[in-house]
């Protein structure tokens, strides 16, 4: 009754949230428009109506960022009224979040060979991330999409299906760009058929189907303003960003929801030149990565996979809180670790790292001044860590291996 009680409730404020709508000959819904779904649907209809996406905006004057592809997606959506398109989207996204865990459970039960209840895999790791989901499900992001895209390619690279997992995953590259940077961890491990797929697909996402809309210059054009607007941008320094008209909407390290490493310490520290410092951090966090990987047991990859999943979220110049929905991967497996690892000492980092998390993430991630400290990012580097220190310390439990040679083994 809880769940349905959240659904219910999380609909109509994500719906009323897109308003004003007209519902009987009378106003309803939010007069300040609080949603960013809008802002799709407005790049929706500026592919409808032959004008620039890039251009097209919401009333609180939020500009479209994503690649072109996108746009083309939510012609549909700006065909419907707001009000419908809002709840279609809104029960979509449900969906969306609903399957990615399904995926992930039997991927990680399988892989650390965990014979419990697997409640506890269904319900904790959502409870974990309860508030970027809210705040992803409420504000009509695109981030559940990119959940199951990312969740489905990890899937089916898990099942041995590598070309339909690099479509997955391209499609998470060509809706929010830094999922690229996990197909590192695919060159590493020499799964050349993922990593195919997820090239060809992309570049088949990036020009041949935007073109069928935009026209081949069209759709150039598009690509290079993407990466002079909002790409470049999103590497420059902050007082280089600051002319950008998506600076304070997008760029801005002091936006509290970004909690990326750098943007944290920058607006702890006051410096922009903190930023280095988070570069720096995110390669030590790699060569760590690659240090424990080289030594790591089949059974034990998803731990490795887990830890470059936490890195993918920390090291990009903008991560929004949402985007921490990603974690519901490497949750579950610290979950199964806390209850099933043979190791105490790595029972009680992993329970500790949950608890920690659990605290900055609960405790402190829905008040917008806590936000500034970087909850989710703190929280994030302390399951980081105790996913490493599980992949070291944890004999191999005897699984169906991971993302490593048994698994191209049966590929």
């Amino acid at each position: 009754m809880v769940a349905v009680a959240l659904f219910v409730g999380l609909g109509v404020s994500t719906v009323y949230r897109a308003g004003p709508h007209t519902l009987g000959g009378k106003p309803w819904g939010s007069r300040v428009h609080r949603t960013d779904f809008t802002v799709e649907t407005a790049a929706g209809s500026a592919v409808l109506n032959g004008t620039d996406i890039y251009q097209a905006h919401n009333v609180r004057g939020w500009y479209y960022i994503y690649p072109p592809l996108f746009a083309i997606v939510m012609v549909p959506f700006a065909l419907m009224s707001t009000f419908w398109a809002a709840l279609a989207w809104y029960l979509l996204s449900v969906i969306f979040v609903a399957w990615a865990v399904k995926m992930c459970v039997p991927l990680v039960k399988t892989t650390l060979n965990f014979e419990g209840d697997p409640f506890v895999l269904y319900v904790l790791p959502l409870l974990l991330v309860m508030l970027p989901l809210m705040s992803a499900l409420a504000r009509g992001q695109a981030t559940p999409a990119l959940l199951w895209l990312f969740t489905a390619g990890l899937f089916y690279a898990w099942k041995g299906q590598d070309w339909r997992g690099g479509v997955c995953f391209a499609g998470g590259i060509l809706l929010k760009v830094f999922p690229v940077v996990l197909l590192a961890y695919f060159v590493w491990r020499k799964r050349w058929r993922f990593v195919a797929a997820t090239l060809a697909a992309t570049a088949i996402g990036a020009l041949v189907v935007p073109s069928a809309v935009y026209g081949w210059q069209g759709n150039i054009d598009y690509l290079k303003k993407w990466v002079s607007v909002i790409g470049k941008p999103a590497l420059e320094t902050e007082s280089e960003r600051a002319d950008n008209p998506l600076y304070g909407q997008l760029l801005s390290s002091q936006l509290p929801r970004n909690q990326s490493l750098s943007a944290v310490l920058t607006r702890l520290t006051g410096n922009p030149n903190a930023r280095w410092i988070g570069m720096a951090v995110g390669v030590i966090m790699a060569a760590a990565i690659l240090l424990v990987g080289l030594r790591v047991s089949a059974g034990n990859e998803i731990y490795i996979l887990s830890a470059a999943v936490v890195w993918m979220l920390l090291i990009p110049p903008v991560s929004w809180s949402h985007y921490f929905l990603l974690l519901l991967l490497p949750l579950p497996a610290l979950v199964v670790t806390a209850i099933t690892a043979p190791n105490k000492v790595v029972r009680q980092v992993a329970g500790g790292a949950l608890m920690l998390f659990a605290v900055l993430s609960l405790g402190l991630g829905g008040s917008r001044a806590a936000q500034a400290y970087g909850p989710l990012c703190w929280g994030g580097l302390g399951i980081w860590g105790a996913l490493l220190f599980a992949a070291a310390r944890s004999p191999s439990p005897g699984g169906s291996g991971g993302f490593g040679l048994r698994v191209r083994s049966r590929s």
